[in-house]
């Protein structure tokens, strides 16, 4: 197979903003709340601080109060009832069953809840394979050594990725992949190949 189609998870296969990820940013908040000493006003803008200068709230926790990230992933992460938080995308096994190319997932999330994720969403048979933060060093996407290595780890020449965050998008341009934004938004950045505001446009468009 000579093309890969590379899908983000979180906000791309699932609608994690819907019910997820307001539990995980919950426990996030907690998390650096005991670690690091603050209240949980300052944990949230913290939180939210890292998660936009670094891809991902863990590498900043990482850099700048040296917390273990496999002790972090499995507090925040690990959520009991999971199955009645995931929301599959519309459309999600149509999609994925119609494109007979290489899939792989490229992840932020740690693995043990991408692999649960794809189980409850029944979609853990369409892929390839699964890369997942740790399989990058705990680097996050947009970091261009997390692409590296991703691309590296899977021989990846020629892809095309979808994802629903742009500056993802960008650093996967400079590897000079086609990059596929899910997005309601207006803006049309010159990295970006394709909008489609659902999964289905990757068929029917």
């Amino acid at each position: 197979m000579e093309n890969t189609w590379i899908f983000d998870l979180d906000n791309t296969l699932h609608d994690a903003q819907k019910k997820i990820f307001p539990v995980i940013n919950q426990k996030i908040n907690q998390y650096i709340c005991e670690k690091v000493k603050i209240n949980f006003t300052e944990a949230d803008l913290l939180r939210q601080k890292y998660w936009d200068n670094y891809g991902a709230t863990l590498e900043g926790l990482i850099k700048h109060h040296n917390i273990d990230p496999t002790e972090f992933l499995e507090e925040t992460h690990s959520l009991t009832n999971l199955k009645e938080l995931v929301v599959p995308m519309p459309d999600l096994i149509e999609v994925l069953s119609s494109i007979n190319e290489q899939k792989i997932l490229y992840t932020n999330a740690p693995r043990n809840y991408a692999n649960k994720v794809l189980e409850i969403c029944k979609v853990e048979d369409y892929f390839d394979g699964v890369c997942s933060i740790e399989d990058c060093n705990f680097l996050a996407k947009p970091s261009a050594i997390s692409m590296k290595i991703f691309l590296k780890k899977y021989k990846i020449k020629s892809a095309c990725f979808v994802d629903d965050v742009k500056e993802n998008l960008e650093t996967a341009k400079q590897f000079e992949l086609s990059t596929i934004w899910l997005t309601n938004e207006k803006e049309s950045p010159s990295y970006i190949d394709k909008k489609i505001s659902t999964l289905k446009n990757l068929i029917t468009d």
